[in-house]
């Protein structure tokens, strides 16, 4: 009996040692002043937020007809790499109140073919500019962004918001 429980514990440390050593996490936010929902899986993240085009953290989702918006990932990191480089990608879709897609592109970073350094892509940022038509002052638009890597498609993050068009 006092083998067995001297297994029981061992094996429950192991498991411990085994899962603080991995590197992934699981997590779903909402920013109570934008509403931005963000959730994740497999990449670490420090932080998802709305922002202006010069990467100023917006206080509400209302934006002004003509103007860009962006939606940053900040201290993104795990990466699966191939030859030591990352394969980030980037999908963007926005809707109109009654589900007719107004915009969307599969990946904004198709370009990206020989990979990147892991260290220079910690920061991930989809962009998005409001331009009349076929968007309206007053409108209220569903925009979901989604990032991944290119490498293990586990590694995504997810983020939905509702912009108002000022």
């Amino acid at each position: 009996m006092k083998k067995t429980f001297i297994l029981n514990v061992f094996a429950f440390i192991l498991s411990v040692i085994l899962l603080a050593g991995c590197q992934f996490s699981t997590e779903v936010k909402k920013d109570l002043k934008t509403g931005l929902t963000t959730s994740y899986n497999g990449f670490k993240v420090r932080d998802v937020f709305l922002s202006n085009f010069i990467a100023q953290r917006l206080p509400s989702n209302k934006i002004p007809l003509n103007s860009t918006f962006l939606i940053i990932a900040t201290g993104v990191e795990n990466y699966t790499l191939k030859n030591g480089r990352a394969y980030p990608g980037c999908e963007i879709t926005i809707k109109d109140k009654t589900g007719k897609v107004m915009g969307h592109i599969d990946d904004a970073m198709a370009d990206v073919k020989n990979g990147l350094m892991p260290e220079t892509v910690t920061t991930l940022s989809a962009r998005a500019t409001l331009r009349q038509p076929p968007f309206v002052k007053g409108e209220t638009y569903h925009v979901t962004v989604r990032f991944f890597d290119k490498q293990n498609s586990k590694n995504k993050i997810n983020a939905d918001i509702d912009i108002v068009v000022e």
